[in-house]
């Protein structure tokens, strides 16, 4: 008469085929070049379902980073505008809306003025397409001579 197999060598060789098939899979991913945390999003473009690599706030983080290095040491408040702020109809596009008080140099002395900021980031890579700024009454201004218009010509 055979003896049945006992339970623990089946949980055993079962662990032993999962960690094969685990370690398969990560090696393949790293010989191809591909960040496991990446991997669902290309996978995703592969079967032509729609990935979003960048959130909301990833959009606002982005924007305040870039309003940051602009103005450097001269921001006194800054905030998101969530009332306006949005994922564009067609879903590529956010658009974040900041306000700063922005002093008028890095000394931080003498009053601030109000700044309106707006900033356009790709949905898919989270990179800023348009990032622009006004103060009360004055001309829309692109950062580091971006040449644009209010209309983005």
């Amino acid at each position: 008469m055979p003896s049945k197999t006992p339970l623990r060598q089946l949980l055993i060789l079962a662990l032993m085929a999962l960690g094969i098939v685990a370690l398969s899979v990560i090696s393949t991913l790293h010989v191809l070049d591909v960040p496991v945390g990446d991997f669902a999003g290309k996978m995703g473009r592969t079967l032509g379902l729609r990935y979003h690599h960048a959130t909301m706030t990833d959009a606002q983080l982005n924007c305040e980073k870039k309003l940051k290095t602009s103005f450097k040491n001269r921001i006194s408040v800054m905030h998101m505008d969530s009332y306006s702020s949005r994922l564009s109809a067609d879903g590529e596009l956010y658009k974040i809306f900041l306000e700063a008080d922005v002093y008028p140099d890095s000394t931080r002395q003498g009053k601030s003025r109000e700044l309106f900021v707006t900033c356009f980031v790709l949905a898919s890579s989270g990179h800023i397409e348009r990032f622009q700024y006004a103060g009360d009454g004055e001309p829309v201004r692109g950062v580091e001579g971006e040449g644009t218009n209010a209309f983005g010509l």
